[in-house]
């Protein structure tokens, strides 16, 4: 059915108004009639101002002749039936593609976040140079003296037989070609009554006095070394620091400038993933040490024993999304079982 709508054509180079009707075909052909020209094309042949409101829209035909209707609304209704919708406003009206559209980016998020992100990070720290480690390093140590961590009070001799027993332990994984871009040293030192070990950037193992005294054998105090050399070997702790910028860069490129609440999420979900990669850390470093303790020595019961001690010493109320580390019932487990499948 044709409809017909009026209002007034601006000619080229003319500032004059000229009555002029619009004939608006069924299949979206267009007669414009006016004293200063008659024109006869399809819509799409048409150049179309933006609909706003209820503003009247304009025309543009060949030749420059500018249609403006009195009557926008049913203009507007006649080119919103004989327009070919824009692709954007085809799948914004699709409920199905939506889903999919939202499944699909659900999973690529995920698969970024667990896979590519870890991924990207190892290699950039095995590319990172190794003044990098040491400056790093050193300012990890500087940080520690700051929070306390003192010379270790133990007697003279007990220190040097765990030096040798480092060495030791670091000499068999030379000779298994478990190369370091660093070679790795520890340091004892007294904080308090924590039993604690940890490494460094720069391949610096600590181990606490209260640990070594948690410890009731030197086999249990290689263990826990075996686990620091195993996150010194597979450079984790620099990981950890690649991973934390890759996920803040990304927060901030994918949310942009944040305040309030959405802040306040923002930095929540960038430490949730964060504790998340470290605790995959600590059981890699797990797996490496149980690895070795059962090549060398057909058991893993060591490390078992050590964790079973920590666990009674220190039996904290944290849940596990919150914390660095596995549960200890957890790697406990784990260690058991690595030992019994071997």
């Amino acid at each position: 059915m044709n409809h017909q709508v009026n209002g007034h054509v601006l000619a080229p180079k003319n500032s004059s108004k000229y009555p002029a009707s619009l004939m608006l075909g069924s299949h979206g052909q267009l007669t414009l009639s006016s004293e200063c020209c008659r024109r006869q094309c399809q819509l799409q042949h048409t150049l179309l101002s933006s609909s706003i409101g209820g503003m009247a829209r304009t025309i543009t035909f060949d030749g420059g002749f500018v249609f403006v209707c009195n009557e926008p609304q049913r203009l507007n209704t006649w080119i919103a039936e004989h327009s070919p919708k824009p692709l954007i406003a085809k799948l914004e009206g699709n409920l199905g593609l939506i889903i999919l559209a939202t499944v699909f980016t659900a999973i690529v998020g995920y698969a970024t976040f667990v896979y590519a992100v870890p991924a990207a990070a190892k290699v950039v720290a095995h590319m990172l140079p190794v003044s990098v480690e040491r400056e790093v390093g050193e300012h990890s140590l500087n940080m520690l003296n700051d929070m306390g961590f003192k010379e270790s009070e133990l007697a003279p001799e007990r220190q040097a037989e765990l030096q040798r027993m480092f060495n030791a332990t670091v000499g068999k994984l030379d000779r298994q070609a478990m190369g370091f871009s660093q070679q790795p040293k520890l340091m004892l030192r007294q904080t308090g009554e924590m039993a604690n070990a940890f490494a460094l950037v720069d391949g610096h193992v600590i181990l606490t006095d209260a640990m070594v005294k948690l410890a009731t054998n030197d086999a249990q105090l290689e263990a826990v070394m075996l686990h620091e050399l195993g996150h010194v070997q597979q450079r984790h702790i620099l990981t950890n620091l690649v991973q934390s910028a890759i996920l803040s860069i990304s927060a901030a490129l994918i949310v942009g400038e944040t305040s309030g609440i959405s802040d306040i999420l923002v930095s929540f979900t960038v430490l949730g993933t964060s504790l998340s990669y470290s605790r995959q850390h600590e059981r890699e470093a797990d797996e490496f040490a149980a690895t070795h303790l059962q090549s060398w020595y057909q058991s893993t019961e060591s490390l078992v024993q050590l964790y079973q001690a920590l666990h009674n010493e220190h039996e904290l109320d944290i849940p596990g999304w919150a914390s660095t580390h596995p549960e200890l019932t957890e790697r406990i487990e784990s260690l058991q079982h690595h030992g019994s499948s071997q």
